[in-house]
């Protein structure tokens, strides 16, 4: 077994819906925040986070410039959908852990106008497959509030396995929160990576969920 890894490398990752773009707040930060904040359905994504939602695009960017970028944990990428080249998202790998080959994908936000599409499900394949194929990590883990149903449905959907749940794991907004805990292995990465291709570029009739738990 290898006995060393390095750090993920941040870099800009393509794929055929969207572009991950390391985080640069004075280029995305006004999209962004436009696509997270104005309706109740956009601020949504903020009630299972630690954090949000803001009071102005110049208070996001101190937040980004402070928590998230020029730092080697968390890495944080801007989603660009492709056929508008629009930012409509965030992502993340943190929790990094060279030494044991392991990483967890967090900070994920994705603006309603692509929810049920193709985008969140690639930008989680691009991530894997950076980790698991460019640097041969052993283990990614899947973390969210045990409230936060869509999240442990994605998890599962993109194959995943739940491994249980912490209870009063953490004190988020003065209140204790469950979390569930979900990985995919180099083991099972194989698998998971011929469904992800499957359901994404194939143009066959099939569900993600069905592929992963078949």
């Amino acid at each position: 077994m290898q006995r060393s890894w390095q750090s993920p490398k941040f870099i800009q990752l393509d794929g055929q819906f969207i572009t991950l773009k390391p985080l640069v707040p004075e280029r995305d930060v006004e999209a962004l925040y436009l696509a997270f904040h104005g309706t109740s359905e956009k601020e949504a994504v903020w009630d299972y986070l630690p954090y949000g939602s803001f009071d102005s695009p110049a208070s996001i960017k101190s937040w980004m410039e402070a928590d998230m970028v020029d730092r080697s944990d968390p890495l944080v990428w801007t989603v660009f959908e492709n056929t508008a080249n629009t930012q409509v998202g965030i992502v993340g790998l943190l929790a990094i852990v060279p030494e044991h080959g392991r990483a967890e994908i967090g900070h994920v936000w994705f603006t309603p106008a692509v929810h049920k599409s193709k985008v969140n499900t690639e930008s989680q394949y691009l991530l894997l497959r950076h980790l698991f194929e460019q640097h041969s990590y052993r283990r990614v883990e899947w973390k969210c509030n045990a409230l936060n149903h869509a999240s442990r449905t994605t998890a599962t959907r993109m194959g995943f396995i739940y491994e249980g749940r912490f209870r009063h794991h953490m004190v988020v907004r003065g209140k204790n929160r469950d979390t569930d805990w979900f990985a995919m292995t180099e083991k099972e990465w194989p698998r998971c990576r011929n469904n992800f291709e499957r359901w994404l570029y194939s143009g066959e009739p099939c569900s993600l969920m069905e592929l992963n738990n078949g």
